[in-house]
């Protein structure tokens, strides 16, 4: 690395860009991100314009054409650091844990991208269960080829609560470097915790902060009643979280709130504040088993790819995309494209909005490794997003976040490159048959107001018969190739 320029990265099973968005936001520069499906990474490319997004398989991805990527961005193809989190269904407690499953053998790919291009530093995230699951082989497995190519390791379970991120959220992370090349990790300090018995210890200089509670995430954008979608802020920020994440954004996207249907209403309106299903009478209930609605006071269960686990703490439905988005702590500028949300078969190929915000690796955890990494690196740390022109995008946004989901305005085609893992670039969700959402009247009723879903989805090279087997469940974490 040149002394006084960004570590350039490359981001592998990418999903929607929360891992990218943290590391830009620290001072890591992401020239590079892989991601299986095309909703998800038209979502990056849109929110990160400085950084070349291939979707596809990435067990068919010519790491020389990577290279090349990496070259047209940077002129050369060093790199600095790999990040990324390999499938993890086989390894988690939600999945079916076959030792079989064809994403477990992805990590591989993980590590020949290491290989090929010998960054100083990489980080893997995954679940928990990773390090534990079928006796700890996977674990050992890779551990093993990480040694074998020169690198020294260290791995631990971090909570994202434990860094302001308003959810329980536990991620296993290994870190590895080239001895000489980056100095050893050093894992970021815990900055909140319990108040009620904090107490200063040797490790902390201070004492923490408190948790950050759904209400303090939420509140300002708490006003939606179901069936109405608003793009606009309705309500002053209360707290300096949602004025974080508001980022001086004046637009809000993927706000739309779910009117159900009368019977799963009445089913919310028997759960209390912290309360679970099990409060429903046994008449009304059906086979779902776990469903909780949120504590104003408290942080959030870990948000997932589903969105019906989760109840809010005020109104009888469930969370918006948007509100999902803060509880993942992704700023308000950030534009999540696709469909809004799926059916069960539908799961099999698409990669909605819930789902994209649920995979994802939360910014502000992303944040703190990658503050964490640029030490290491000997890199500054400066906020590289460009937040600018990612503003200047949103007067492409057309249209409702329901349905299909938002298109965007033809000028977009050409400015924004959506390039699957052969180098075919693929024409955008455009057109002009939407309202551009910056001259939407808001709130609204979306259902009156939108355009209806005639049109379908948008998902280039994606059908039934062509999704690979690792696609048949929805995804439990960072990217949509764990899907």
């Amino acid at each position: 690395m040149t002394p006084g320029k960004p570590p350039v990265a490359i981001d592998l099973f990418a999903g929607a860009g929360g891992l990218s968005e943290g590391l830009e936001s620290a001072g890591i520069r992401v020239v590079a991100a892989t991601e299986l499906h095309p909703q998800p990474a038209l979502t990056y490319a849109f929110n990160q314009p400085n950084t070349s997004v291939l979707f596809g398989d990435i067990r068919e991805l010519s790491l020389d054409f990577l290279a090349e990527t990496v070259r047209h961005r940077t002129g050369k193809i060093e790199v600095d650091l790999v990040v990324g989190g390999p499938p993890c269904q086989g390894f988690s407690t939600a999945g079916k844990k076959a030792p079989t499953d064809p994403r477990n053998s992805l990590f591989y790919h993980f590590v020949r991208v290491v290989e090929y291009f010998r960054p100083r530093m990489f980080l893997l995230e995954n679940v928990p269960g990773f390090k534990k699951m079928h006796d700890g082989q996977a674990f050992s497995r890779c551990s093993h080829m990480f040694r074998a190519l020169g690198y020294s390791t260290v791995d631990a379970t971090l909570d994202a609560s434990h860094y302001g991120v308003p959810q329980r959220r536990q991620r296993f992370i290994m870190v590895g470097w080239l001895p000489g090349a980056a100095a050893p990790f050093p894992w970021p300090l815990q900055t909140h915790g319990d108040v009620g018995t904090n107490e200063e210890l040797p490790l902390f200089p201070s004492k923490l902060l408190p948790f950050i509670t759904a209400e303090e995430a939420l509140d300002d954008i708490a006003f939606l009643e179901p069936g109405w979608e608003s793009h606009r802020h309705q309500e002053a920020a209360r707290t300096d979280y949602q004025r974080e994440r508001r980022n001086r954004c004046n637009l809000l996207f993927n706000h739309l709130a779910t009117r159900h249907r009368p019977k799963a209403a009445t089913i919310f309106s028997f759960i209390r504040e912290g309360g679970t299903i099990s409060s429903v009478p046994p008449s009304l209930r059906s086979a779902k088993r776990t469903m909780a609605r949120l504590d104003r006071k408290s942080i959030s269960n870990a948000v997932l790819a589903l969105p019906d686990d989760i109840i809010h703490y005020r109104h009888d439905r469930i969370p918006t995309v948007r509100e999902m988005a803060r509880l993942q702590s992704f700023d308000d500028d950030y534009v999540f494209l696709g469909k809004r949300t799926s059916g069960f078969l539908e799961r099999r190929v698409d990669v909605p909005q819930y789902t994209q915000v649920g995979n994802a690796v939360p910014p502000l955890l992303g944040r703190v490794l990658g503050a964490a990494l640029l030490k290491c690196l000997g890199g500054i740390q400066q906020d590289l997003r460009d937040l600018r022109q990612r503003r200047e995008r949103h007067k492409w946004i057309r249209g409702s976040s329901g349905f299909a989901g938002y298109t965007l305005d033809p000028t977009a085609q050409g400015k924004i490159a959506i390039t699957d893992i052969r180098g075919r670039i693929h024409p955008l969700p455009a057109s002009t048959d939407d309202i551009p959402v910056a001259q939407s009247k808001s709130p609204f009723e979306w259902k009156v107001y939108a355009t209806p879903p005639m049109r379908g989805q948008w998902a280039p090279t994606v059908t039934p018969k062509k999704s690979p087997a690792y696609m048949m469940e929805p995804g439990c974490d960072s990217g949509s190739q764990r899907r």
